[in-house]
């Protein structure tokens, strides 16, 4: 039976869809049983990878630095992995609780194939505790609580084409939590000619972030503040993790874009914008698109107010002033920090609003009409 995808749906309407209904799903097959007792075969499902065996049948993962110790029948902290008789096991792999066609811009993308669409996956769990999480319906649940759809790497490979899809995104919850479905899926998907996009918050060990990074095009990390005192306090993670993720990706040479989440009065101080926009600079480059999006009250921190624009545009002029040349603006629709410029010659390459994007100033090499200058980007579904 056929998948049947939202279409066009934006980000926002996303999370309303979630709310309203409790899960991000659209369905057409049939949910499948929750992976929960002894009786489910482990014929059925994938051995995670990146663990090691410790005392007994303890494992220890291996994926990122919680380390998670686990016992028999046990999982870890991200809830989407269990211990069974010492061996560790995926219990999201070919089950996504979201699937949905949406436009590249609402993942924050704006240097990839723009105005295009893409195929987006997500499955339950995280291995952040994010008090402003947008998904947290899906990724703040373990897979039993959201209904899922039997969907392999080939099938997820299989339903782009048929939509006439180029791009396969791993979004919505942080692809880290299903890493080997999200790892064969893009394997695939590079068999097949598509490009594929990974939006992540980093926190992964450098080894198996590399194996993954092969078979990505494009990835977006959400640099969600610049201390440690605000990553512990409200993500539950240490900021240096994410730092080094950032420096590997740009040492890949896969296509990065950047993700500040402002919320209001937690990270958004004029002194941590230039902070970070500092050292992006320095140890990533100028050219990395980085998109400050304006918080709303969600998950448990819904006594804080929306991000005031006069904030977003303050965290757009300190990036500027510090070199960086593709500063955006999310969740403000019609801003001029949704247009891309040339930086050298000031002439207008691409104008986005809520509802459609088009090029303007930029040729299919992505280089700018007027003077030349290459804009850094992925530009044709085939570069």
């Amino acid at each position: 039976e056929e998948l049947t995808l939202s279409k066009n749906i934006t980000r926002r309407e996303f999370i309303k869809d979630a709310v309203i209904k409790g899960t991000a799903m659209t369905f057409a097959c049939k949910a499948l049983p929750s992976i929960v007792s002894a009786e489910d075969s482990t014929a059925d499902l994938k051995e995670a990878m990146f663990y090691e065996q410790d005392e007994g049948v303890k494992i220890k993962c291996m994926l990122e630095p919680r380390q998670c110790i686990v016992n028999d029948w046990e999982r870890g902290y991200c809830g989407a992995k269990e211990n069974r008789g010492g061996k560790y096991y995926s219990l999201v792999y070919s089950r996504p609780c979201a699937v949905y066609e949406e436009p590249i811009e609402n993942d924050h993308f704006y240097h990839v194939l723009p105005g295009s669409q893409f195929l987006g996956i997500g499955t339950a769990g995280c291995n952040l505790e994010c008090k402003f999480c947008e998904t947290w319906q899906i990724s703040q649940v373990r897979p039993e609580e959201t209904k899922t759809q039997n969907l392999s790497p080939e099938d997820a490979v299989q339903v782009a084409l048929n939509k006439g899809r180029k791009v396969i995104g791993f979004t919505y919850n942080d692809p880290v939590i299903c890493y080997e479905f999200t790892l064969e899926t893009a394997k695939a998907a590079k068999q097949a000619g598509l490009k594929t996009l990974c939006h992540s918050a980093g926190y992964i060990y450098t080894k198996p972030l590399k194996t993954l990074l092969a078979h990505i095009d494009a990835i977006n990390i959400d640099l969600k503040g610049f201390s440690e005192e605000y990553y512990n306090g409200i993500c539950g993670i240490d900021l240096k993790t994410v730092l080094d993720t950032l420096k590997t990706v740009k040492q890949e040479n896969v296509f990065l874009e950047i993700t500040n989440l402002l919320v209001t009065g937690k990270n958004d101080s004029r002194d941590s914008i230039d902070k970070m926009t500092s050292w992006i600079a320095e140890n990533l480059g100028t050219d990395v698109p980085i998109h400050f999006i304006r918080f709303f009250p969600n998950y448990q921190l819904t006594d804080l107010l929306a991000t005031p624009l006069e904030t977003l545009e303050m965290a757009c002029e300190v990036a500027v002033s510090n070199g960086m040349k593709f500063v955006y603006v999310g969740n403000v629709p019609e801003s001029k920090y949704q247009l891309t410029f040339c930086p050298v010659c000031k002439n207008e390459l691409i104008q986005r609003n809520e509802t459609e994007v088009s090029i303007l100033g930029l040729n299919e090499s992505g280089k700018c009409k007027k003077c030349g200058n290459p804009i850094p980007g992925i530009w044709q579904s085939n570069s």
